[in-house]
């Protein structure tokens, strides 16, 4: 898995920091579980912690010709 969840992890947090419990979007009410909402966003920082410790991929050396 090398995505960047810096974007979904910021908007877990500022609806957590907001307090909702219920969000309208066209009219139509959905609540909010906030105890799923954090612990998705504990998830989403563990995997995001694990992935900066892998070391990038400097360069790659393509051995077709040869």
């Amino acid at each position: 898995m090398d995505t960047d969840n810096s974007a979904k992890i910021t908007e877990l947090e500022t609806l957590l920091q907001s307090g909702a419990n219920s969000v309208n979007v066209d009219g139509v009410s959905v609540s909010i579980d906030l105890d799923s909402v954090r612990k998705e966003l504990r998830r989403l920082q563990a995997a995001d912690s694990i992935q900066r410790r892998k070391r990038p991929a400097a360069a790659t050396i393509n051995l077709a010709g040869f």
